[in-house]
């Protein structure tokens, strides 16, 4: 399934942020950075609506530290094993949904069925419930009928 040219191009703000905060790999909340700094489409307007900004997240990110647990994986790139692990629940999602690509609200999807790592923490430091995080997009980008049954944090 292919990454929109919009997805690829909030990994790559992801990958360019990593670095900057002293970080050793690419985790999930780079990720969320990387979809805020596009400035546009349905998970941007999630993501502010429940007040994650771009400034939320890099206050975020400048006072953690990289996480031995989410290493990168063997392949050598700097992508975390979280992040990849999201890569592949936002294409199950887009798959189970019958979309053909795998979009910034997919990978928003998939990031916020993470129960530990980075955009996790992101999430509760907030105090904000993940899961309705990625039941807002899923309201956003699903057919009307399947909202009576929200997805399940099971997608692998």
């Amino acid at each position: 399934m292919n990454f929109t040219p919009r997805c690829y191009r909030a990994i790559e703000g992801g990958k360019a942020s990593f670095a900057r905060f002293g970080h050793s790999h690419v985790a999930t909340a780079h990720l969320i950075l990387g979809l805020l700094e596009l400035q546009g489409g349905v998970a941007v307007n999630v993501l502010l609506k429940f007040g994650i900004s771009i400034g939320v997240v890099e206050h975020f990110l400048s006072i953690r530290r990289s996480s031995a647990a989410d290493a990168p994986t063997q392949d050598g790139s700097p992508i975390g094993k979280s992040a990849d692990v999201a890569f592949k629940r936002a294409e199950a999602a887009a798959q189970k949904l019958g979309h053909t690509y795998v979009g910034t609200e997919h990978l928003l999807i998939g990031i916020t069925i993470e129960e530990t790592g980075e955009a996790a923490d992101l999430f509760a430091s907030l105090h904000i419930d993940r899961k309705a995080v990625g039941f807002e997009v899923f309201k956003e980008i699903a057919p009307k009928e399947l909202w009576a049954q929200p997805p399940t944090h099971e997608i692998n």
